[in-house]
Formats: C-alpha cells, sequence, structure tokens
C-alpha cells in the first residue's frame, strides 16, 4: 500500500484552507478598528479563492451605506453573501450589489426585511 505524504495528509484533515486579502490603504486608514471578515466557501483552487478576497476588499473598500429592505420570499439562507439587487422600487434600476448583513423571514406574510451594506 502507498504512503501519504504527511503534509498532504494534514491538509486533508484540516477544517478549511486559508487565503489572506489585505488592502495596505484601507489597514492604514481604519488601523486597529479595520473590519476583519472570515467566510468558509466551497471554493477549491487557492487562485479563486484569492480572487474572492479582493472581490470582497474592493465592495467592503469604499464608502459604504446600510439599507434594509422590504423584499418577497425567504432570504435567511443568503445571509452573509452579496447578491444584486434590481427594481425602480429600490433605486437600484440597473442592478446592485449589496452585501445582505441582515434578515427577519416573515413566512406568514411571504416577506423578509433584508438589511444590506452597499456602496455608494
Amino acid at each position: 500500500m502507498a504512503q501519504v505524504d504527511p503534509v498532504f495528509a494534514q491538509w486533508l484533515q484540516s477544517d478549511a484552507l486559508w487565503a489572506v486579502a489585505t488592502d495596505a490603504t484601507l489597514l492604514g486608514r481604519w488601523g486597529d478598528k479595520a473590519l476583519t471578515t472570515e467566510r468558509s466557501t466551497t471554493i477549491a483552487l487557492r487562485a479563486d479563492a484569492i480572487a474572492e478576497g479582493q472581490r470582497q476588499l474592493t465592495f467592503l473598500g469604499g464608502p459604504l451605506a446600510i439599507e434594509e429592505h422590504l423584499l418577497a420570499g425567504t432570504w435567511a439562507d443568503r445571509l452573509g453573501q452579496v447578491v444584486t439587487l434590481a427594481g425602480l422600487d429600490l433605486g437600484y434600476d440597473a442592478g446592485l450589489q449589496v452585501f445582505i448583513i441582515g434578515v427577519r423571514d416573515e413566512r406568514a406574510t411571504g416577506l423578509s426585511t433584508v438589511t444590506v451594506i452597499r456602496r455608494l
């Protein structure tokens, strides 16, 4: 029977693999108050994880607004995700990417109050 490389075996047993993305400008601006986020995903390739980290830095790096919207359906499964919302009622006519930070699903009415962060 072939032996498994010990480093590879340790990698297989790990809870997750990590890719870290940092932005020196944001770190300089916010210092100790800089937001650190961690996401556990099913991304398999390191290059894809690095690209996702950069995408999050780009999204969260500018001036942001926090908004609440009343939306149809249930949204709890999208908590912590970036989604594209569109609609005249929201003021996002062309569609806008938002980061979902809070959800209150009201199954009786079929509506949800969704709290989002968006770039200004």
